[in-house]
């Protein structure tokens, strides 16, 4: 954790599901309630548990160095711009990064490249995923494509 962002492991579906930062200004309330409690119970009955997503320090004190650090640890990654107007889900991979800026190389659901990169201001996001599942099942198909 950092004065701006929060990394936390990511659990959907009782498993762990890759490594989720959060914009902390955009963090409104934590609970944690009895059905947490009993399932984190349960995941550690079934031995399930948290580890290191990373195997360094994160860079949490901005979103470009943070991009970049995780760039060269994870070919893919999501980035979210959840506020305002134009809600924006990016799947992709950084191609350039700036002070103020990513440029992100996108793809669609149905895995195709697009044709032009887009540009991503870090003060408009609000979340950044890598090792995901979803991801995963991307990573591979990229792979075998070579591309």
């Amino acid at each position: 954790m950092s004065d701006d962002l929060l990394a936390i492991e990511y659990v959907y579906d009782f498993q762990i599901d890759g490594l989720m930062v959060l914009r902390r200004s955009d963090i409104s309330e934590v609970r944690r309630t009895a059905t947490d409690e009993f399932q984190e119970r349960l995941l550690k009955k079934e031995g399930i548990r948290p580890g290191p997503q990373m195997p360094v320090v994160l860079e949490l004190d901005g979103w470009g160095a943070l991009i970049r650090q995780l760039s060269a640890h994870c070919s893919l990654m999501i980035l979210e711009r959840e506020l305002g107007p134009a809600p924006e889900f990016a799947i992709g991979r950084p191609v350039r990064i700036t002070a103020a800026q990513v440029e992100f190389q996108t793809f669609s659901g149905i895995g195709k490249w697009a044709p032009k990169n887009d540009r991503l201001k870090f003060s408009q996001l609000t979340c950044l995923q890598v090792n995901t599942r979803y991801l995963g099942f991307y990573q591979r198909y990229f792979e075998r494509l070579g591309a």
